[in-house]
């Protein structure tokens, strides 16, 4: 059902999705059962309002998960009350994504991008160096405004990669390094399921996630460098046009934009009690206010309040849709015991190879992902249900074993939001996009991944 977004129900539809984040966050000082009831309400509204407006493949995903969430709710005789625990079961998780797409607004109050564009230009002459910077411009976007961060760096530095001949190459790394912000980025779910339902510290998950993105980084630039020296010829070094100067002041700020948002988030998560999931909503909002009085950018806060109501509330529907159904469905699946047979999916001699077990766990979030499956729902069905203990992983094995899966999966699903928003920009298909250009990457992650993880993981 194709629905206008300027109709009148579907500014109703952003007054509930606005009124639902504000709500859970004031409930999470206040308590009160009251709010968490409206609170309720107001989701099964957004959520009956936006299932009419998701694309069809997400439509049948979250309609099965809460015809089989409700299912298994009836089939255990679960009171109302339950009901409303289990369709609440994400709620942070919802908070958050409708918040999030504020984050992303001060790092256009000024034309930072096009900076990047010069840096490549000057700098970085010759496909590796290119590459390395497409690599770590997508990660530190990608860990702050999430995937938005692929469509800016492509957009920015494709004419580059003409120059060098290297579309593909560069569309690979680009997609590769956009997923590497799953590893850390507190705007990933992956990062925010495995901290909440398994006590997992951020600051904690902050080391090792930058040493796993730097040897994901080695591993793609190494296939990359293979490349080069199987085809020496074919990708000629850059010369910058007479004149180009690279305006600093603009980079540095940039990353001083970047390094103030993050440590507000790791100030209020050492100085408060407060919940991960609720410090990034609230920094979402007040970050963008503060950039814009320091800055001087009011006009421009102001026009990106206007597109953050007019577009980001709309596009984040999918994502509502999808976490809340995701979240009733692993509840029912907790409420009912069913949840609990999950760890008998996998054999038990696979606990006396932790390396091939790993290597499973990736692949029950990937295999599902390529028929549409996200992996909100299989990662959360996982961490719910099963006691790493059970299949003789530790803790944070198992957590590392899952964000690393989790992340592979984003890479490789021709259904992911990354895939099919860089299948739109390119005018390719998805699948040549995921699996096409880097399917025999992910294999290789996935292996060098297992071996390491079950190596360092019990040390930690």
């Amino acid at each position: 059902m194709n629905i206008s977004n300027t109709s009148f129900s579907s500014q109703v539809l952003r007054i509930a999705i606005i009124s639902f984040a504000v709500l859970y966050l004031c409930n999470y000082f206040m308590q009160l059962p009251a709010l968490h009831y409206i609170g309720s309400a107001l989701l099964l509204y957004i959520i009956s309002q936006s299932i009419f407006r998701l694309p069809k493949v997400n439509r049948r995903v979250v309609s099965g998960l809460f015809i089989v969430g409700a299912g298994l709710l009836l089939w255990s005789g679960a009171e109302p009350l339950l009901w409303i625990k289990a369709l609440m079961k994400n709620a942070n998780l919802v908070t958050l994504f409708i918040c999030v797409p504020m984050m992303s607004m001060p790092f256009f109050y000024e034309d930072y991008q096009s900076e990047l564009k010069v840096v490549a230009q000057t700098r970085m002459q010759n496909l590796l160096s290119f590459c390395l910077l497409v690599f770590v411009s997508t990660h530190i976007l990608g860990v702050l405004i999430s995937v938005g961060a692929a469509v800016i760096i492509y957009e920015l530095m494709l004419p580059n990669a003409r120059l060098y001949k290297a579309e593909d190459t560069f569309l690979a790394t680009l997609i590769r390094s956009y997923c590497s912000s799953g590893f850390w980025s507190p705007a990933w779910a992956s990062i925010l399921v495995v901290t909440s339902q398994m006590n997992i510290e951020w600051l904690r998950l902050i080391p090792i996630g930058l040493a796993g993105t730097l040897l994901y980084l080695t591993l793609d630039m190494a296939t990359i460098a293979y490349k080069i020296k199987k085809e020496p010829g074919r990708y000629p070094r850059l010369k910058a046009e007479e004149g180009t100067r690279v305006h600093w002041k603009k980079i540095y700020t940039m990353l001083l934009l970047a390094g103030l948002l993050i440590a507000m988030i790791i100030i209020a998560s050492i100085v408060t009690p407060w919940d991960l999931m609720v410090i990034i909503p609230l920094v979402s909002i007040i970050f963008p206010i503060l950039c814009a009085v320091f800055q001087k950018h009011i006009p421009a806060y102001k026009d990106g309040m206007v597109k953050y109501y007019k577009q980001s509330l709309f596009k984040v529907q999918s994502e509502v849709a999808l976490f809340t159904a995701a979240g009733f469905l692993g509840k029912a699946l907790e409420l009912s015991g069913v949840g609990q047979m999950l760890p008998s999916l996998i054999p038990d001699w696979l606990s006396r190879y932790p390396a091939l077990l790993i290597a499973v766990i990736m692949s029950i979030l990937i295999i599902p992902s390529l028929v549409g499956v996200h992996p909100v729902v299989t990662g959360t069905a996982l961490v719910s249900a099963i006691i790493p203990a059970s299949i003789g992983l530790d803790t944070m094995t198992f957590a590392l074993a899952v964000i690393t899966g989790w992340l592979l999966t984003i890479l490789l699903s021709p259904f992911s939001a990354t895939s099919l928003i860089t299948s739109g920009l390119t005018g390719k298909t998805s699948w040549s996009i995921s699996l096409g250009i880097n399917g025999k990457f992910g294999l290789l992650c996935i292996v060098i991944f297992s071996l390491i993880i079950s190596f360092v993981g019990p040390m930690l």
